[in-house]
């Protein structure tokens, strides 16, 4: 491989890096945004929508199933959505944390720290090639924009 077609698909790389990190970031930020235009409407609670904006996706995740569940239309779908955010935030902190390489085919990849194979948890995700983070990133965009929306307005005014 000559020097500037590796500079040319390292470019790349880091472009479609960048963009994935991006929608992610907006991703995370409806999910709060949803969480908190909730709270400021129906409990009057605005301090708690700061915190939320805060925290984790985990602890999002675990507020919005034991709250907004029960306003919800269709608990169901809002948890199906949440598993779906989360497989996708999984992805973008392995994109933040990792170790952009090249496998033995040659192919980009993004690798988490040899060592922390061994203490993530089971079914955790250790590589991701670069070519798929396109495909990463039209999920996230089409989660915080459509699914995110829909869900919205699932949300009652009274709960069941």
């Amino acid at each position: 491989m000559e020097i500037q077609e590796a500079e040319t698909e390292m470019c790349a790389a880091h472009a479609a890096i960048g963009g994935f990190i991006v929608r992610c970031s907006l991703l995370d930020f409806r999910v709060s945004q949803f969480m908190a235009r909730w709270f400021c409407a129906h409990e009057k609670q605005k301090f708690l929508s700061y915190t939320l904006k805060a925290m984790p996706l985990a602890q999002k995740r675990q507020v919005i199933e034991e709250r907004l569940s029960n306003w919800h239309q269709e608990p169901e779908s809002l948890r199906a959505a949440m598993d779906e955010i989360a497989v996708v935030l999984e992805r973008r902190d392995l994109v933040v944390s990792g170790v952009l390489s090249r496998r033995s085919s040659g192919a980009l990849c993004i690798k988490s720290f040899s060592g922390a194979r061994f203490i993530s948890e089971e079914g955790a995700i250790d590589i991701l090639d670069v070519s798929e983070l396109d495909a990463w990133s039209e999920r996230a965009t089409e989660l915080s924009s459509e699914r995110l929306i829909a869900l919205g307005r699932g949300l009652r005014d009274v709960p069941k």
